[in-house]
Parts: structure tokens; sequence; C-alpha cells
């Protein structure tokens, strides 16, 4: 058996939108050290020639490639004469091809993390997600993203001695999985793999084994069941509500107030960013009381209506602009509330724990976890709580004994000191328990040997 030491393990948790990483789980109240937009930069070929090979992930210590090209290198260092003729054979074929009108492949230039975000535009040819609404849309991206990211954890390829648990979503199929493998030993040159999947890692990281996980995310909202350390079959339902589509809503509702646009010289500058940027600045939130704001009125609270109607103040680019309350704590209610062509959030809960078996519903009522980025807007938990116990639990003598009388919300165990206000980030939390007794357990990882006498396909042999 191959033992591995804790603080060269290492945990990736990939997302749509961002991707954390941490090298050392000896201590898990240690929050990732990387934290980085799932997302690649090409570059032009001319700027790939300008700034020569640095850029390419492939010839880096952080992009390195398997050891076959290693060996491949060494093989030409030694027969200059052969490498010659080669180089010469190499380029009549060019010479060839270019005269049949076919054109040289070049491999693509990728950058990542903050080299990205402040390289020159027109240096770019594109930019691409590397993961779409849960799924990989470019291995090859996804390849020298992970290359990259070992990088930023000090680990070189060549020399690699961190085994690797990767936290993946709940909607991979067995075939993505085995590319997930074959990348991890065939380009990273991982001595372990573990593959785990994200709705697990979340209900282990609140200290239980069953519950319901609620993943509000970048593109999609996933809801799943967990019951007894197992994800329900079929029971993984997806939603395109979620932070992106909040944000083209909030953007929406700022354009349509006239008093907010007239801060600015060209509505253009109310740009995604601008938005985005005011989404997570803490403004926009839930309000419990607008879910009853009827009867407010009906109250006649008018001095109560008009003290939450003061605008707010917002800092952006150095330079304040005053915000409507009413759009800040109107917008986030698209999460619960979307237009009516979308199925709500406490519809898709409810349906997702009546595909359980009717005797295991109840402790999924009883531990609701919410996890993801767009889940960071404060007030979520009370508002959906509100929303849930007035539609579902209003109805809840239908069902009897299997139905809950009280609906609960999970956080992270307060032992879990380092982790105090991030229940949105459970996830990688119970990615780092799992990893203490899964990279060194012969039941649950997949070592370079095993990898090379059965394939890929070994992943699945392993208990999750």
């Amino acid at each position: 058996m191959v033992g591995f030491r804790e603080e060269n393990s290492v945990v990736i948790e990939l997302g749509s939108y961002t991707t954390r990483a941490l090298r050392d789980i000896t201590d898990i109240n240690t929050r990732p050290s990387v934290q980085v937009r799932t997302r690649a930069g090409i570059l032009k070929p001319e700027e790939t020639e300008k700034t020569g090979t640095a850029n390419k992930p492939e010839e880096t210590d952080g992009g390195a490639e398997s050891s076959i090209k290693t060996t491949e290198d060494e093989s030409a260092k030694k027969d200059d004469t052969d490498n010659a003729s080669t180089n010469e054979s190499s380029a009549e074929k060019k010479a060839e091809d270019n005269a049949n009108g076919e054109t040289e492949t070049q491999e693509p230039s990728y950058i990542f993390g903050s080299a990205l975000e402040n390289v020159e535009p027109g240096t770019l040819e594109s930019v691409t997600d590397i993961m779409s609404n849960g799924f990989v849309s470019d291995w090859d991206a996804l390849s020298a993203f992970l290359r990259f990211i070992l990088k930023e954890l000090g680990i070189r390829i060549a020399e690699n001695y961190s085994p690797i648990l990767f936290a993946i979503p709940p909607t991979w199929s067995k075939t993505d999985q085995e590319c997930l493998v074959q990348i991890a030993f065939e380009h990273l040159n991982a001595p372990g793999v573990v593959i785990s999947e994200q709705p697990l890692m979340t209900v282990f990281g609140n200290g239980a084994v069953s519950g319901l996980v609620v993943d509000i995310g970048h593109a999609t909202t996933t809801v799943s069941a967990v019951i007894d350390s197992c994800i329900v079959p079929s029971s993984v339902v997806q939603s395109p509500v979620a932070g992106q589509m909040l944000t083209e809503h909030l953007r929406t509702l700022l354009l349509a107030d006239e008093g907010f646009i007239a801060q600015f010289d060209d509505p253009l500058q109310i740009t995604a960013e601008f938005v985005t940027a005011l989404k997570e600045s803490g403004l926009c939130k839930f309000e419990l009381s607008s879910a009853a704001a009827d009867e407010a009125d009906n109250d006649g609270d008018a001095d109560a209506s008009a003290a939450g109607n003061t605008p707010a103040t917002f800092e952006y680019a150095d330079k304040k602009y005053t915000i409507p309350k009413v759009v800040l704590h109107t917008a986030p209610e698209l999460l619960i509330h979307p237009p009516s062509t979308y199925t709500p959030l406490s519809s898709i809960i409810k349906q997702v724990i009546l595909m359980c078996e009717a005797d295991r519903r109840v402790p999924l009522w009883e531990n609701i976890n919410i996890v993801g980025g767009s889940s960071q807007i404060a007030g979520l938990k009370e508002y959906l709580q509100f929303e849930l116990e007035s539609t579902v639990l209003a109805t809840s003598n239908i069902f009897a004994t299997s139905q809950a009388r009280e609906i609960k919300f999970a956080s992270l165990p307060d032992y879990f000191s380092g982790w105090r206000n991030c229940d949105h980030m459970a996830t990688f939390v119970g990615a780092c328990i799992v990893a203490k007794y899964t990279l060194n357990d012969p039941k649950h990882n997949v070592t370079r040997a095993e990898y090379n006498d059965r394939g890929p396909s070994i992943i699945h042999r392993k208990e999750p």
C-alpha cells in the first residue's frame, strides 16, 4: 500500500465559475489557498511569438506535459544527426502542406487567473468558460487549467508526490470522470486520485450523512438529495435560475429607474462588472418584510415603507452612486420567485424530496444545505424558509408521518472556527475531511499502478 502525507495532499473543487484548491489538509480550518475563475484566455499566435514560450502551459513547471515528452526530449539530445534529419523532413513536409493549401495547427497558449484579468484585450484570441452549466466544455483547457493550479500550489509536475481529491458536480457522466482521471495521471503526474461528488461533500462538511443540497451557482441551481452517504438516483434537478440570471435581472431593474440612470452620462457605463460588484457588495439582499408586504400595507405602516425606500450608497471606481433600496431588495427575489416560464425553487425542492422514499423524507426537510457563490446574499435562508413554510408545511397533513412539521437549514459546525460565516463553502470543507481518510485508503483511491493496469475505468470500481 502506498502511503501519502497529509501535507502533500491536494483538494480541488471544480466549479463552473470558481475553482478552489488547497495543498496540505493537516488542519481542516485552513481555507483554500487558490480561488480562481474557471475560464481560460487564448493568446493570439503573434502574441505567443512575442512573449516566447513562457505563456504556454505545456512548457512551464505548472504546465509540463507527461513524462512521455521528457523521454522524447532526452532521446533527441542524444542523437543530433537524427534530430537534424527529422527537422529537415518536417520542414519539407510543412512546405509541401503549405503548397497544398494546408496549414500547421498550433497548440493554443492559455492564460488564467490574474494574468487573464490584467492582459491587454487586443492580445487575446478568445476567452472561454472551461465549464458551462456544470459540464466541461473544453477538456484541453481544463488540462492546462489544472496544471496551472498545481503550479500555483507550488507543485512541480515532474516531481509530483501529491495525491488529489477532485470534488465534481453530480451531473458528470462516467465518461467525464474517466477523462478527469486520465488528465490527473497523464498530464498532472498525480500518484493517486479520488473523485467525489459535491453534494456528498456538502452534507459531510455540515456534519451529517443525509440532507438536501441546494447549490446556487453562477449559471445553474442544482438541487439533490443525499441519503446515508449516497446521492439518490435521478434526484438531481437543475434550474438556470442562478447568479448570472440574477445579475441580468438586477441590471434590468437599474436601467428602468430614471433617477439611477441620471447619474450616468451613458447607460452603457452600467456594465456587467458594475452590476456584479453591486450584487456582491452586501447591499443587494433579501428583505423578509417584503414577503409580507401586502400585510404591512394593510396595516397602514406608511412610515416603515418610506424608511425602506431610502436610497443606499454604493461606491465603485472612486465614485459614489445612490441605489434605490426597492431595487436592491426586489432583485434577489428572482432566485425564489422566477418568471412563470421557470419552476420556483420551493417547487424544485419539494419535487426532489418527493422522489425519495416516504420514510426518508423527514431528514431531508430537517437538513437543507444551501451552498454556492450566489447563496451568499443576505437573508436567503430566512426568506426561503418563510416561502417553504407557507407553501409546503401548509399541506403537510397530506403526507401524514412522512412529512416534516419543521424545516431546518444546516450550517457548518462551530468547531470549524476557521470557516465562520462561510456556510456557502461547506462543499470544500467536506472535501478536505473526506480527503483525510480516502487518499490513503485503497478502497477509495486509485494509484498510478492501478491506472496503468486497468485504465481510466478503474475509478468506477472504487467506493465514492
